[in-house]
């Protein structure tokens, strides 16, 4: 049984060391030296696998033969990825290792509230919020950042409540375009990225006004879709598909990273907010823990006008404030619509200037809400344009911009906008 030990121990190394050739030598003068007691036996195919573990007929003792897979790298096919609430992604994974069989793969979540993963790296977005998918094979790993976002089902969103059901579902396919985005302006030699939306694939009948009217509404709707260049949309005629553009400076790397402490601003301003607080309570929590964070300022700065102004360097102008206030009051279950329009800057001479501000929903009724005038002032919180009534506000707002336009209603805007109580919302204004 020696020279059998010896045989399949050979096979092995044969396959696996490169310096067979020397071993052999050494093997054969051994096995010359066995022939008196032991008959060699050569196998029929020296070339087929032999099982790992070798042991004498008797049992006397045995010989392992350890076959260890080592584990070179883990990469998976996203490094971090926007998905829609209530969708699934499933990560591909690339193992390089050594070895017979492929490495047990264990898949984990930073937190599981947010999204999930199975055994097969499947992803499921649960509800709003960042959180980390981590593959684990051998000694080596691989992760991608993930960024749920809210669907329109789960929290209040003005255009997309005002759409049919089939627009519905061609909002939400742009929506998860937009998320998923990837880093390619370098590929189309463009300055921005291209977010290519391919309408036939998914059986969508499209138009130009219609691609148009759904990414504005998107980007009115939806505070996370900061990455996006603007609403008007390209063309491209090589692959016959519309395409939106986002930053070249936002990646899907920066995006999940400023998105993990845009979330977590949003988590420590809403956490005090219980579920059995009336509707007037969370608002003013929201209200007041946002000014408390962010001071107003930043116009030269390029996002003082979108979330990462607001939460991340907290400095930003009225379009942050009222994209902010709409983000928090998504995140508490608020009816919530970011509005612009112009404001009454001075009586004498009388003079106007752009603004955006909010439109609030307390206990089925709706009110203003301006939080940049309430909070213009470091350090200071006030509640002079809190859940205000068309009747205190209709002499100094206008939704009408200094141009003249409407840009709340139109062919590529909302088709209305919620009506105002004349009065202010009852409560004891310190």
């Amino acid at each position: 049984m020696a020279i059998e030990k010896c045989l399949t121990i050979l096979k092995i190394i044969m396959k696996k060391n490169a310096f067979a050739p020397y071993v052999l030598t050494f093997l054969v003068l051994f096995l010359f030296c066995c022939t008196k007691k032991d008959e060699v036996r050569i196998p029929d195919n020296p070339s087929t696998d032999v099982d790992n573990t070798i042991s004498d007929d008797d049992n006397a003792d045995s010989l392992v033969v350890e076959n260890p897979i080592l584990v070179d790298s883990v990469v998976l096919n996203r490094l971090s990825i926007g998905l829609l609430q209530g969708d699934t992604y499933k990560l591909q994974i690339s193992i390089d290792y050594e070895g017979v069989t492929p490495p047990e793969v264990t898949w984990t979540t930073t937190d599981a509230a947010v999204a999930s993963v199975d055994a097969d790296g499947v992803i499921s977005a649960l509800k709003a919020g960042s959180t980390t998918i981590t593959a684990t094979a051998g000694d080596k790993q691989a992760q991608c950042a993930v960024t749920v976002v809210a669907n329109g089902e789960s929290v209040y969103r003005h255009g997309y409540s005002e759409l049919s059901a089939d627009d519905k579902a061609i909002y939400n396919y742009m929506l998860r375009q937009i998320l998923a985005f990837e880093s390619n302006a370098a590929t189309y030699s463009d300055i921005c990225h291209r977010i290519y939306l391919d309408f036939a694939s998914q059986g969508m009948t499209v138009d130009q006004n219609k691609v148009m009217k759904l990414t504005n509404l998107i980007i009115k709707d939806v505070p996370e879709v900061y990455m996006l260049v603007n609403y008007i949309y390209r063309y491209d005629n090589d692959k016959n598909q519309y395409y939106l553009r986002a930053k070249s400076s936002c990646t899907p790397e920066s995006y999940a990273a400023e998105m993990t402490q845009i979330n977590a601003a949003c988590d420590a301003i809403c956490n005090s907010v219980t579920a059995s607080m009336s509707e007037f309570e969370k608002a003013k929590i929201i209200h007041d823990g946002f000014i408390d964070w962010a001071d107003y300022g930043g116009v030269s700065n390029a996002n003082s006008g979108d979330i990462t102004g607001s939460f991340i360097t907290k400095c930003a102008v009225c379009e942050g404030f009222a994209r902010a206030y709409l983000l928090l009051c998504q995140r508490v279950n608020l009816k919530c619509v970011y509005v612009v329009g112009s404001l009454r800057t001075k009586t004498e001479p009388e003079t106007w200037g752009n603004h955006a501000w909010n439109l609030t929903q307390v206990d089925g009724v709706w009110y203003l809400v301006d939080i940049t005038g309430d909070g213009s002032f470091p350090n200071q919180c006030g509640w002079n344009y809190f859940l205000r009534g068309s009747d205190w506000f209709s002499a100094s707002y206008k939704y009408e911009s200094t141009g003249g336009g409407n840009e709340n209603i139109g062919a590529v805007a909302y088709i209305t906008l919620p009506i105002v109580s004349a009065s202010d919302y009852v409560w004891e204004r310190p």
